[in-house]
């Protein structure tokens, strides 16, 4: 049974029925893993064999200072991810890129009030990034809660010379045919 509070989070999709069912699973452990008693989660999310959890600042080192802890979450739910929030995009970006840097950030406001931000990545930085652009789109668009695409420069370059769209391409016709219905 949830406070009136987590009640109205979770109505509202501040959080998730995962963020209550590992919110348990964890406060189950807490008496043989007593750094859990100041960890804060703040978001936690399941993505192709990916446990990503969003916890309060300083809670990255408690968290995995628990190896049994973190072990056990492998073993159920794959590889575990851990990012310190709030989270704030670029600071995201730049944490599964690195070495990497990204060139720029842009973001699109959609006619339903979503929004929707394109990270540029430099072509020559491709090999150093140990992720392909759909797994940071899957990752980073978890933890941030909205659309987060990835495009490399020179991918772009070459698509405007093989005039082949792309899914930022498509994102945008079907950007600018809404904007046209609702006129």
């Amino acid at each position: 049974m949830l406070c009136t509070s987590c009640q109205a989070k979770l109505d509202n999709g501040e959080i998730t029925a995962f963020d209550i069912e590992l919110s348990k699973w964890l406060l189950h452990r807490e008496k043989d893993h007593p750094n859990l008693e100041n960890l804060t989660l703040l978001r936690a999310t399941r993505i192709e064999g990916r446990l990503i959890l969003v916890v309060k600042k300083k809670g990255k080192e408690l968290f995995l200072a628990e190896e049994t802890l973190v072990n056990e979450l492998v073993e159920k739910f794959g590889e575990v991810m851990v990012v310190e929030g709030p989270p704030k995009l670029r600071r995201v970006i730049q944490e599964f890129i690195h070495p990497a840097s990204e060139v720029g950030v842009n973001s699109l406001y959609l006619p339903d009030g979503s929004k929707e931000s394109i990270v540029m990545l430099r072509g020559e930085d491709r090999d150093r990034i140990q992720y392909s652009n759909d797994e940071l789109r899957l990752i980073v668009s978890a933890i941030m809660g909205e659309s987060v695409l990835f495009e490399y420069q020179k991918d772009r370059l070459r698509i405007e010379e093989d005039e082949t769209p792309d899914e930022f391409d498509q994102r945008m016709d079907e950007m600018s045919q809404r904007r046209s219905r609702i006129r």
